[in-house]
């Protein structure tokens, strides 16, 4: 059973944000993933253009200044990305970065892209999974002594939610590995709820998105995807706001979140007590940051959790979620405020715990924890067991 610490975020002038986030890294124990002269990646999202709910860069600050204590050397780090955006290659994904408030003067950190200019800088590692015998992950994380990730906890359009493992399977996938991840995703376009609007088009980094005329039904032109060219990134399900694209899966959608921890499984390769998993559930938002928009929080801001086990960070982050109430008028709908499983309800047929079963098979952490809850209202030391 692996501790998960948690401090909520409420605050007042006696319990301030700030002190009780310090209190959260003291209680992780920092130290022991930390060492002296330890170069630290910090694994994060910088966020995309036009997208407004990625992760404070205040937040990262207090986390850098901990590693510096410690006589560690942080810097932040993410690999470019699949599709086409403000993070496609080093030279824009850095201006996306400090556009979005990551600079030096604001983090305490520099920055370095995880898989050089064009995304080709990186090393195959030979992983024990049912997908993978080997996967292709960004050289800056296997180079470092430690990683922390810190992840935006919300929700995801392949992997009903993102914390800890997608932040750091999907994040730290070289692009080839992203498209193995991604394989099994086979977007389709109901042509009557096509409007043309072509966002699609402009997200699709492989060109495989026309314009062609529709159907008598339809009356005008609609998207139509090339089944040879899609790499099934899922980009275009994500940007379209009509409804009108739908992932039609290859197989059970519970293969790209497998796939997504087998990916960790390579960062993770003998990194074995250097790794510390911090998820901020705050502005859960049904869909990644990845999107050039955001719509908005299905819950109300829950805390920050924090632990040495991913999986029981990613445990206890989704356990608190599904266990809150919805906000209405958001994308859960009036129905489904109260249920039990909201990634489920927005994104339906995926069951996001599968991430986390997988991981658990790989030996990357364990589901059973125990939450420690550092708010100051609280029993000093009380436990609240996720099973009970």
């Amino acid at each position: 059973m692996s501790k998960v610490y948690f401090i909520s975020s409420r605050a007042d002038s006696r319990e301030r944000n700030l002190t009780k986030y310090q209190r959260l890294l003291k209680n992780l124990s920092l130290n022991r993933v930390v060492a002296g002269g330890d170069l630290v990646a910090i694994k994060l999202s910088f966020g995309e253009r036009g997208n407004f709910n990625y992760l404070r860069p205040q937040y990262v600050r207090v986390v850098v200044d901990e590693i510096k204590r410690l006589g560690g050397r942080p810097f932040l780090t993410d690999a470019n990305t699949l599709y086409a955006g403000g993070r496609h290659n080093s030279r824009d994904h850095l201006i996306t970065a400090l556009e979005n408030g990551f600079g030096y003067e604001v983090t305490g950190a520099p920055i370095v892209i995880a898989d050089g200019l064009l995304g080709h800088d990186y090393r195959s590692v030979p992983v024990d999974g049912a997908h993978f015998r080997e996967v292709k992950i960004s050289s800056v994380p296997l180079d470092a002594d430690a990683i922390i990730s810190l992840a935006h906890f919300k929700g995801h359009m392949v992997c009903g939610f993102g914390g800890t493992i997608k932040n750091m399977g999907m994040g730290f996938g070289a692009r080839p590995g992203k498209q193995m991840m991604h394989s099994d995703v086979h977007p389709e376009v109901n042509q009557e709820l096509c409007d043309a609007c072509a966002r699609c088009r402009k997200w699709c980094p492989e060109g495989a998105i026309t314009l062609v005329e529709g159907s008598e039904a339809a009356g005008h032109k609609v998207a139509l995807i090339d089944d040879e060219a899609c790499i099934g990134c899922g980009e275009c399900v994500a940007t379209c706001f009509t409804g009108a694209i739908s992932v039609v899966w290859k197989s059970d959608p519970r293969i790209v979140q497998e796939k997504t921890a087998e990916y960790m499984a390579g960062v993770l390769a003998g990194k074995e007590g250097k790794f510390a998993a911090i998820n901020y559930i705050m502005g859960v938002t049904p869909d990644c940051d990845c999107l050039g928009w955001n719509d908005s929080a299905i819950v109300p801001d829950i805390g920050i959790a924090a632990s040495l086990d991913p999986i029981a960070a990613d445990a206890a982050a989704l356990d608190m979620v599904n266990a809150a109430l919805g906000i209405p008028g958001g994308a859960l709908g009036e129905k489904d405020l109260a249920s039990g499983d909201k990634f489920g309800s927005i994104h339906h047929g995926i069951d996001a715990t599968a991430q986390l079963a997988h991981g658990e098979r790989l030996g990357l952490g364990t589901r059973d924890y125990d939450l420690v809850k550092l708010d100051k209202d609280d029993v000093e030391g009380h436990k609240e067991n996720s099973n009970e």
